[in-house]
């Protein structure tokens, strides 16, 4: 294991997201992470939901994330919300204002805007000056009398703050580049750096194991801890998820791409997503893509994670998406796109579940994800679709000729089809081969005429299957239609 815990001690980790919409792709990554590192070391798996900010947080972001998490099958231990506890962070915060390690700052918004450009002006990394560090009382009396609520910020040190990362390595920050952090807003709620290292040394976490975006946030809840004589545990900071172009992936620029919930609704495997998100900056040998949910369990560590940043690329997510519904059978697979059908009105309780399990078994691998279903089977429903122009051009004809040769072919099929009483695929399918040789006819230019006329596309499952699935009346009743449209 990385780190230094002595055997008696357990491993505890958490995740700790902000209930202020969807969870992104990156967070589910962090609880991954954490959950299988907690899995492997038969720890423990907190959920720790930061509601601090409540002008942001909705109960709504809190079911969406929790639903999430029961769909990838991460479940928790242990689960905490932040603004229950307030109580807890409010002693804290007295005991840093006691020991004169934090104080009352009393700037308004437009003071500290001021302060803010002029640091711009000067190239300053700190964006607060410190003015008020050491108020008089009668500072404090003028300040209240004008009505100002105060944040509570804490005294940053003017010594380097050592910080040790299990991925990153460790370094020291530099005091000057800090700047005395805001712990409690205006409102009386306390925010992220106070809650979370509090968070972590009461609930005993052993290991932070996070995105690599808060790593700025490490060193001023070291030195909040330090502060409080607070244990510190572990910090390991993952990379970023980047996007094709390089870019960090998010909720800003990428919109829903970055929602798991997204990809449940689309008919994505949690198995699927679980083992595209794992290899999102951590890797077992450069042979392995595909990995068990026990496997991962069995292999993750947090040595073989990597510090440089990780594409997201959905061309993968889709292929081990059809891979692992490649593995379910018939039965599984018509369970699963039943809701999409049932969604776009296509079945209700009348549809023949034999019927439909074989239109699943028709389609075969064709399914990238459950939603495929809807596009490629729709024209089993209903004869109400547009002809593909391509494949009409194509296979058709451009020319009257052409479209005059294709009449008559499908005149025939239309004809010889009519003549057979036992509307089997041998059946189907040795009339139609002795129409097309016998007329030296190319069998492709025969199938794809028929296959168009039938589901408006030049693509799709075995074209008997489709007869047959279809039925004779309604096949007969398709070939006609197609004719006029032509």
């Amino acid at each position: 294991m990385n780190g230094t815990l002595s055997q008696n001690d357990q491993v505890r980790v958490r995740m700790a997201p902000s209930p202020t919409g969807y969870l992104h792709i990156g967070g589910a990554r962090t609880a991954l992470f954490n959950w299988l590192f907690a899995k492997h070391h038969n720890g423990k798996f907190i959920l720790r939901i930061d509601d601090t900010d409540t002008a942001r947080s909705t109960d709504e972001s809190m079911r969406e994330i929790y639903h999430a998490l029961k769909w990838l099958g991460i479940n928790w231990d242990e689960q905490y919300v932040q603004s229950d506890r307030k109580s807890i962070y409010e002693g804290y915060v007295e005991q840093l204002l006691e020991s004169g390690n934090a104080y009352h700052c009393y700037c308004t918004p437009e003071e500290l805007e001021e302060i803010r450009a002029q640091a711009r002006v000067d190239k300053q990394t700190r964006s607060y000056d410190g003015r008020h560090r050491h108020l008089t009382s009668e500072d404090v009396d003028r300040f209240i009398a004008e009505g100002r609520k105060p944040t509570v910020r804490i005294k940053m040190p003017d010594t380097p703050i050592r910080v040790d990362d299990l991925i990153l390595g460790s370094r020291n920050i530099d005091p000057d580049t800090l700047e005395d952090e805001v712990i409690v807003r205006s409102n009386g709620m306390p925010n992220y750096n106070l809650t979370s290292i509090i968070d972590d040394a009461e609930m005993q976490i052993t290991h932070v194991i996070r995105g690599t975006e808060h790593l700025n946030n490490t060193p001023k809840q070291i030195a909040i801890a330090n502060a409080l004589g607070l244990n510190l545990p572990q910090f390991a900071h993952i990379p970023l998820v980047l996007d094709d172009t390089g870019r960090k992936l998010s909720k800003r620029h990428h919109g829903d791409l970055v929602a798991v919930n997204r990809y449940r609704e689309e008919g994505y495997l949690p198995e699927a997503m679980l083992n595209f998100v794992v290899r999102l900056g951590w890797s077992y040998d450069d042979k392995q893509e595909i990995f068990s949910v026990d496997e991962l369990i069995e292999k993750f560590d947090l040595e073989r994670v990597g510090k440089s940043g990780s594409v997201f690329d959905i061309k993968k997510l889709e292929w081990l998406n059809s891979h692992y519904i490649n593995q379910l059978d018939v039965a599984a697979r018509t369970d699963a796109v039943m809701p999409f059908w049932e969604q776009e009105g296509l079945v209700d309780s009348n549809t023949k579940r034999d019927w439909l399990e074989k239109i699943v078994e028709a389609v075969g691998e064709r399914l990238t994800t459950f939603q495929d279903i809807v596009p490629q089977t729709r024209y089993f429903f209903t004869d109400d679709f547009e002809y593909d122009s391509k494949a009409v051009k194509k296979w058709w004809g451009g020319s009257d000729e052409k479209k005059q040769k294709t009449c008559e072919i499908l005149t025939n099929l239309q004809q010889i089809l009519e003549e057979i009483s036992a509307f089997e695929i041998e059946t189907i399918e040795s009339a139609i081969w002795k129409y097309t040789d016998e007329n030296d006819i190319k069998r492709v230019a025969a199938m794809q005429a028929l296959r168009i006329a039938l589901t408006g596309t030049s693509f799709g499952p075995s074209l008997f299957d489709i007869v047959v699935l279809l039925g004779k009346d309604e096949v007969l009743k398709r070939i006609p239609k197609a004719i006029a449209h032509l």
